[in-house]
C-alpha cells in the first residue's frame, strides 16, 4: 500500500493550487512570501500597515506579520491571498482569536521540512477590553517604507503600548522602539496618547518608563488597569463587546481549528516513532500539542508495569470483567473528549493518539478483552471520532523483521483488518511504512496538511 495521496486542486477565490508538490516547484522562503503578500495588497488596492516589527522586513521576520487593514477592503483579501496560493503557499484554517482579528497561517515545503507563516490581520484593535486605536486612525497618515506600508509614529506608539499593555510585557527590541517613538513624538505628545489608555496621571509614569527604557516592571502591575478605562469611559460598549466576543468563543468551539489525529497500525509500523516526529514537522501549525497513547487515561491511568515485548502473555479477563471494564473505556474515551480533547483543539491545539479504540476490535487480546466483539463493535459507533485516521501499513515481511512480538500469522491477520478501516471514514488516510522514518513522516505530513487545506476549502465554499 503506498502513499494514497494525490494531487489536489484547493479552490480559494478565484485562484488556485496543487496541495502536492509539482514537478517545476518555485523557490518559496519566507523574503518571497512577503514580497509576493505586499505586492498583492496593493495590487487589490487594500488599505493596510505593518503594525510592529517592521524593521528587518521583508529579509527577517521576528514573530508573525502583524497587519491592520480597513474593514471595507476585508472581502479583498481573498483576491490578495491567490497570488500566495498560485505560488504554492498552503493555507490552514482561519483562526478568530480575537474581535475583529484574524490569523491566517501559510506553510510550504522545503524538501521534508514543514515551514509555517503566520498572517495576524485586524479589522478592529481589540484585546479584551482594550479597544485603541481603531483600525482608520492606525491607517490615517500611513507612511511607504520600501515595499510596504507602516502606521504614523503617533498611532504606532498607541498600538505598541496598548498591546504591550494587554500582554502585560514587552520583548526588548519593542521596548526600544517604544522608546524611540516618544524621542520622536516628544513626552507631551507621548502623554496625551496614553491618555486614551490609562486614567488620571498614570500615562504620565508609563511614558517615563518608556522614555527610560524600563517598561516592563511598570507593566506588570498595571494590567488590569485597561479595565478601569474601558468601566468608566464606556461600560455599554464594554459589555456588548463582551457578549460579542462570547459568541465568538462558542464559535471556536463549535468549529475547532486545531486537529485530532489517531495513528493506528500493527505492531512495527512505526506508529509510536511517527507520533513524535509528526508534532515535529507539522506542529509550527498549531499553537500546541498533546500525545496519548490508546485513550484520554483521564479517569484512571494504568499502573501495570506490564512487558510490552509479549502482548498476548497475559490471560484474558472473565467476561463480565471485560464488559464491564469496555463500558469504563466508553466512558473515558467521553470525557476525556469534551474535558480535555474538545477544549484543546478548539485553541488551535494538535492532539495525536498513538492506537485507538479499534484496537479493542483488531487485538483483542492486548486489552485482555474476553467479552463479545458485538459488543465492541457497537460501541466503537459512540466513541468520538478523530478529525483524522492515520493507518500505517508495510509488506509482513518488513513489519515481522522490525518487532517479533506475535506471530507473523497473527501479524497478518491483523494488518488485514487495519486495512479495512480505510473505510471507516472519508478522513481515513493509509501511509505506507516500508520506507525510511522520513519518508512516512513526510507522507504523514502531507496527509495532514491536505485535510487542513480541505477544511479551508469547505469554509471558503460557505
Amino acid at each position: 500500500m503506498g502513499n494514497l495521496m494525490a494531487s489536489r486542486v484547493v479552490e480559494y477565490g478565484d485562484s488556485s493550487i496543487c496541495s502536492s508538490t509539482s514537478r517545476s516547484e518555485p523557490s518559496r522562503s519566507h523574503k518571497d512570501f512577503l514580497l509576493t503578500l505586499f505586492s498583492s495588497l496593493d495590487g487589490n488596492q487594500i488599505r493596510y500597515c505593518v503594525l510592529h516589527s517592521w524593521e528587518g522586513l521583508p529579509e527577517k521576520l521576528s514573530s508573525d506579520l502583524d497587519l491592520a487593514v480597513h474593514p471595507d477592503d476585508a472581502e479583498k483579501l481573498r483576491f490578495a491571498f491567490g497570488l500566495l496560493l498560485r505560488r504554492g503557499y498552503i493555507p490552514l484554517p482561519i483562526v478568530n482569536y480575537f474581535i475583529g482579528a484574524y490569523c491566517f497561517r501559510f506553510l510550504w515545503f522545503d524538501g521534508p521540512i514543514v515551514i509555517c507563516l503566520a498572517v495576524d490581520v485586524i479589522f478592529k484593535y481589540q484585546r479584551g477590553v482594550l479597544i485603541t486605536p481603531s483600525v482608520e486612525l492606525l491607517l490615517s497618515g500611513r507612511l511607504r517604507h520600501g515595499m510596504f506600508w507602516i502606521p504614523a509614529p503617533e498611532w504606532e506608539f498607541t498600538y505598541l503600548l496598548a498591546r504591550k499593555t494587554w500582554k502585560g510585557t514587552a520583548p526588548t527590541r519593542q521596548q526600544r522602539r517604544l522608546k524611540v517613538l516618544v524621542e520622536q513624538l516628544g513626552q507631551s505628545t507621548a502623554e496625551r496618547l496614553a491618555s486614551e489608555i490609562f486614567l488620571g496621571t498614570l500615562n504620565v509614569r508609563v511614558v517615563e518608563a518608556c522614555a527610560n527604557g524600563r517598561l516592563n516592571p511598570l507593566l506588570a502591575l498595571i494590567k488590569s488597569e485597561v479595565w478601569k478605562t474601558s468601566i468608566v469611559r464606556n461600560p455599554l460598549r464594554l459589555i456588548a463587546d463582551l457578549l460579542v466576543d462570547g459568541v465568538r468563543r462558542i464559535r471556536r468551539w463549535s468549529q475547532p481549528t486545531g486537529l485530532f489525529v489517531a495513528v493506528m497500525g500493527p505492531d512495527g509500523v512505526g506508529k509510536s516513532t511517527l507520533t513524535k516526529n509528526l508534532v515535529q514537522t507539522v506542529g509550527c501549525a498549531f499553537d500546541r500539542y498533546r500525545l496519548f497513547h490508546w485513550r484520554p487515561m483521564l479517569l484512571w491511568r494504568r499502573k501495570t508495569t506490564r512487558d510490552t515485548t509479549q502482548p498476548h502473555s497475559l490471560p484474558e479477563h472473565s467476561r463480565w470483567w471485560s464488559v464491564a471494564r469496555l463500558f469504563a473505556h466508553l466512558l473515558d474515551y467521553w470525557l476525556g473528549y469534551w474535558l480535555v480533547i474538545r477544549p484543546f483543539v478548539s485553541r488551535t491545539g494538535l492532539v495525536v493518539f498513538d492506537r485507538y479504540f479499534d484496537d479493542v476490535l483488531i487485538d483483542p487480546k492486548r486489552y485482555r478483552y474476553g467479552g463479545p466483539l458485538w459488543l465492541a463493535r457497537i460501541l466503537r459507533h459512540l466513541i468520538p471520532e478523530p478529525d483524522l485516521i492515520l493507518v500505517l501499513d508495510a509488506l509482513d515481511e518488513v513489519v515481522f523483521s522490525r518487532k517479533q512480538e506475535i506471530d507473523s500469522a497473527e501479524m497478518h491477520r491483523q494488518r488485514q483488518l487495519y486495512a479495512k478501516c480505510r473505510g471507516r471514514t472519508s478522513s481515513t488516510r493509509v501511509i505506507n511504512a516500508t520506507g525510511s522514518i522520513s519518508q512516512v513522516t513526510t507522507d504523514a505530513a502531507r496527509a495532514v496538511i491536505e485535510h487542513l487545506s480541505q477544511r479551508v476549502e469547505y469554509q471558503n465554499g460557505r
